[in-house]
């Protein structure tokens, strides 16, 4: 005789299956039939036995309530060779003095990034929508009616950031321009390292 499924299980299922993209914590609730604090302390309950339990490498991560199933930090180098990895995991300078001020002024326009940067963003947007770390956030109501950025929720979690209310924060008077970009990425570089 099949035994039903406890709400523990069908989270874990719902999560796996969600893969990179993860799942909202809304969609779960939904989907198990409980309340949204109900379901969030049964997933943090979730979470710890998968992080206490030695006989699993897997841990759920979340970032801005929304779950993913992902190797334990230990098993990282074990898995590493059977996996082909389309998202880098190292990026580049630019790549990331582009992610930060989209972070910091989403959304934006890719001209509005170009003026901060001093220098042409087309290439570098184009890659990071491909990576899946920027989405295309809506369309500017102005003349060409140009697309407008945002950082994904991957993104937040490639960064290890639960949040955007976890950025180092920007004084209140500075502007960021291309003069104040190499400054902030010093900050944003020790700020998310120090995570």
């Amino acid at each position: 005789m099949l035994s039903v499924p406890t709400d523990f299980a069908k989270m874990q299922a719902l999560i796996y299956a969600s893969g990179d993209e993860g799942i909202s914590l809304s969609q779960i609730a939904h989907s198990v039939s409980l309340s949204k604090p109900a379901c969030r302390q049964l997933l943090s309950e979730l979470e710890d036995s998968l992080l206490k339990d030695e006989n699993s490498g897997l841990m759920i991560t979340v970032s801005d309530e929304v779950y993913r199933l992902q190797t334990k930090t230990d098993f990282e180098e074990f898995v590493a060779d059977f996996i082909v990895d389309a998202k880098p995991r190292v990026l580049s300078q630019a790549a990331l003095e582009t992610i930060a001020i989209i972070m910091y002024n989403e959304p934006i326009t890719r001209i509005e990034v170009d003026e901060i940067r001093g220098v042409n963003s087309s290439a570098i947007i184009h890659r990071l929508l491909n990576q899946g770390l920027i989405e295309v956030a809506g369309i500017k109501k102005e003349v060409g009616n140009p697309k407008t950025y945002r950082t994904t929720n991957y993104c937040l979690d490639y960064f290890g950031l639960k949040s955007k209310d976890e950025l180092p924060e920007l004084p209140k008077d500075e502007v960021l321009t291309e003069d104040t970009s190499d400054a902030l990425m010093t900050r944003f570089n020790r700020e998310i390292d120090s995570k």
